[in-house]
């Protein structure tokens, strides 16, 4: 079977995009995904996102992180499929609205031919910090909900965070059992700006954007004094720009940034890769 796919980055957050307005792939499609997303083997991506039909909005967006599990949400995901949205024509006035497990979303271009910005919608405001005990040391943090949760913890600099370390830690510390969190190391840049590294749950390891873990940052921020708009420094260079708007019980949030179309590509998928993904699982409790 050939997959016709396009592969994008939203600030070197990269997805495998599929438009499966037809549905063609066979399911389940965790194990495909797997393959796909493979950095050795496969396409390499952080995860892998379906443009699909949608009654009444112009398309419904689908998400798989990259270990094959499905996700509620994925702010430069859904940045990147409004991006593939538009070159496949969906939408009016260069705006589109499709809807996510997380909910209906609106998205409109740029005028520099590069940025998306997302609308998300409402979110409710941060709670109060709370302290968690891991990694043999204390982080105060909050928990943000914006499609997905965020543990988000200060600290000095960004380049000197073990996220190998404290990420795993955190993200799956039993007071956020079962589903486990993405974990945001925030630190401060000056007013305004902050800079961002994400540990991303499903991916299992950090990515060098995280839209929603921006958007997370962004409110960890305007809670603690600073004013909107807030610039978001990723670990891969690129700069988010997320605006929190005050609105009853919480805030109207949206998000900035660039959306590219890489290459285009045709995945052959044949019965012997699904053979060899298959031995491989079950030699593994045996393996090194």
């Amino acid at each position: 079977m050939k997959i016709p796919f396009v592969k994008m980055h939203g600030a070197a957050n990269d997805f495998v995009v599929v438009d499966h307005r037809e549905p063609f792939l066979p399911e389940p499609l965790e194990a495909l995904t797997r393959r796909l997303c493979d950095r050795r083997r496969g396409i390499g991506a952080d995860g892998v996102l379906l443009v699909e039909h949608d009654p009444e909005l112009d398309f419904a967006m689908r998400i798989f992180n990259a270990d094959g599990g499905p996700a509620e949400f994925c702010g430069n995901g859904a940045r990147c499929v409004a991006r593939r949205a538009f070159e496949l024509g969906l939408g009016r006035s260069g705006r589109v609205q499709f809807r996510t497990p997380a909910g209906p979303l609106l998205a409109t271009q740029g005028g520099d031919g590069r940025t998306i910005d997302l609308s998300f919608g409402r979110v409710a405001r941060p709670g109060t910090p709370f302290p968690i005990e891991a990694a043999g040391r204390t982080f105060a943090g909050r928990l943000i909900l914006v499609g997905v949760p965020h543990f988000v913890t200060a600290v000095e600099r960004v380049e000197w965070t073990p996220l190998g370390d404290w990420g795993p830690a955190l993200r799956h510390h039993p007071r956020f059992a079962p589903a486990g969190t993405n974990v945001d190391f925030v630190a401060r840049l000056g007013p305004g700006r902050v800079a961002l590294r994400t540990y991303e749950r499903g991916v299992e390891g950090e990515t060098l954007a995280c839209g929603s873990g921006a958007m997370a940052a962004a409110l960890a921020a305007v809670a603690d004094g600073e004013r909107s708009p807030i610039v978001v420094m990723t670990a891969g260079g690129d700069e988010l720009m997320v605006a929190v708007e005050p609105a009853e019980e919480g805030y109207e949030v949206s998000l900035s940034g660039p959306a590219v179309t890489a290459y285009v590509g045709e995945w052959i998928e044949s019965t012997s890769q699904k053979l060899s993904v298959a031995a491989g699982r079950a030699a593994s409790p045996g393996g090194a």
